[in-house]
């Protein structure tokens, strides 16, 4: 199978080849992947047992450390292709990065993860107003209109609307929602950033933004306990929902549409809830069941091909 940075080394033309089919193909099933895969970062950021910085702030250290070796055994410095935009744009995505990291670590904290989640996922429709005003990519109502069954279903999902209503929230669960919705805001930033990122490869670029991270946040993180699981939690965040993961969304929002962006995004939550199952046993019901199968309607619809040979 092709690797997910392999997709980033050819821009195809707006015609409908066969080429290109495959290559939209193999991006959707790489971004999924990455999405399924962030589904589990909330079991890991609470089973890590530190403060959002510091989570933060090792993640990076520790993706850094793997993403330098993947560059040098894929030669992905010496395929990079410079230039001072690219640089600009993939520093500004970092920052904009771990800040959304930051953020929603401390929503997770302040509110429930359900709260945070719901709240953290308008993103992709924050993903889709800023396509529309910076890559000029306007939606179409129909796409619109099945990003809102996604959310719909992803607030059944949640259980954040149930059988008594919808989840009344504290003074301090207000901060953590404002806290995840400025979290999806940055998110939607850095994916556009990336994609319209030329030359730099997805390891390189993931590495530089890690580096950024690591550099601003060290000196207001607290040293790791070692002796303790806690940093190995946060290192396998850094290898692999950060190291593997962001290269992959990284090289699929170079040859992906933002509508499917927005849409895979609502892979994610739907993951979640079966981490939720696995790990602390909680059993859906049949209204979480129900917005579970929204979401994956939804996204199959936005983000298969267009009638008219326009692919997303």
């Amino acid at each position: 199978m092709t690797s997910s940075c392999d997709l980033a080394e050819t821009r195809h033309p707006r015609l409908d080849t066969p080429s290109r089919r495959s290559t939209q193909v193999r991006a959707k099933l790489w971004l999924a992947l990455a999405m399924a895969g962030w589904g589990t970062i909330g079991v890991f950021s609470i089973q890590a047992g530190t403060d959002p910085i510091t989570t933060v702030a090792w993640r990076c250290v520790f993706a850094a450390g793997a993403l330098l070796i993947l560059a040098l055994a894929t030669g992905a410095f010496r395929k990079s292709v410079w230039s001072l935009k690219a640089v600009l744009l993939t520093i500004g995505g970092g920052v904009a990065l771990v800040a959304n990291w930051v953020l929603l670590f401390e929503s997770f904290a302040t509110t429930t993860i359900t709260v945070a989640t719901v709240s953290y996922h308008m993103e992709p429709f924050l993903l889709v107003a800023l396509g529309a005003i910076i890559s000029r990519e306007r939606p179409r109502g129909r796409d619109i209109a099945w990003l809102g069954v996604a959310f719909g279903g992803l607030l059944l999902a949640t259980r954040f609307i149930g059988t008594a209503g919808i989840e009344q929230l504290s003074g301090t669960e207000l901060v953590g929602v404002v806290s995840a919705l400025l979290a999806g805001l940055l998110y939607a930033l850095a994916t556009l950033a990336a994609k319209h990122t030329e030359g730099i490869r997805p390891y390189v670029m993931t590495l530089i933004q890690c580096v950024t991270g690591a550099v601003l946040l060290l000196p207001f993180a607290t040293q790791l306990h070692w002796n303790s699981q806690g940093w190995l939690w946060i290192a396998a965040m850094g290898v692999i929902h950060t190291g593997l993961l962001y290269s992959a969304l990284y090289s699929s929002a170079r040859v992906l549409s933002t509508m499917a962006l927005a849409g895979l995004s609502f892979v994610n939550p739907a993951v979640a809830i079966f981490a939720d199952i696995a790990v602390y046993g909680h059993i859906p019901d049949l209204l979480q069941l129900a917005g579970i199968a929204l979401i994956a309607v939804a996204t199959l619809i936005v983000t298969a091909p267009r009638k008219d040979g326009d692919l997303h």
